[in-house]
C-alpha cells in the first residue's frame, strides 16, 4: 500500500482557478512507481482499486438521490472498459465525464443541478496528486456535502493507497 498525504492544490492544476468559487476542495499526493503511466491510466487503476465499502456507499448514495431526482452516477469502475489512450474529452470514465486531457493531467467531473464536481489527476515526477473541487449551487448541494465532505477524504485516500501505480 502506498503512502498518501494531504497537500495544497497544485498551482499548475487546471482546477486552481476554480478554488475562488469552491465550497469544498481537497488534494492528496502519493508516490508514483511507474512514471510511464498517463493520468488517465492512473485514474483507471485507482478506480479499479475501489474498496467494497466504497462501492456499498456509492450504491446507497445512488438509491437515496434517485428518490430526490438527482443523478444515479453508477459505480467508480463503470465505463472503464477500453484502453486509456482511447478515451477522449466527453467520454464517461467511472462515475465522471472527461473534461480535459493533458500529458500531465486529466480533469473529470459531474455537473448536476445541486453541485458541480471536478477531479484532477496530476502527474508529477515520482508522484501524482488527486484533487477535488466542488461548487455548490443551492441548499440541496449544501446538505448533500455535509456527509460527503466528511467521507470523501477517506474514500480518496483508500483508493490511492490500494492503487498499483
Amino acid at each position: 500500500m502506498s503512502e498518501v498525504f494531504a497537500v495544497d492544490l497544485p498551482g499548475e492544476s487546471a482546477l486552481r482557478p476554480k478554488l475562488a468559487r469552491a465550497s469544498f476542495h481537497d488534494s492528496y499526493a502519493s508516490p508514483l512507481a511507474d512514471d510511464t503511466l498517463t493520468p488517465v491510466e492512473i485514474f483507471m487503476r485507482s478506480s479499479r482499486a475501489t474498496p467494497r465499502w466504497v462501492d456499498s456507499l456509492m450504491a446507497l448514495r445512488n438509491a437515496v438521490v434517485r428518490r430526490l431526482g438527482l443523478k444515479d452516477v453508477g459505480a467508480m469502475h463503470d465505463n472503464a472498459d477500453k484502453p486509456a489512450q482511447a478515451y477522449v474529452v466527453g467520454d464517461r470514465l467511472g462515475i465522471f465525464s472527461i473534461y480535459e486531457i493533458r500529458a500531465d493531467e486529466v480533469v473529470l467531473g459531474i455537473d448536476d443541478s445541486h453541485l458541480d464536481v471536478r477531479v484532477s489527476v496530476l502527474k508529477r515526477p515520482g508522484r501524482y496528486v488527486v484533487s477535488t473541487v466542488v461548487t455548490v449551487h443551492n441548499w440541496l448541494g449544501r446538505i448533500y456535502m455535509v456527509p460527503v465532505g466528511r467521507i470523501h477524504p477517506f474514500v480518496v485516500r483508500a483508493m490511492m493507497r490500494r492503487a498499483k501505480v
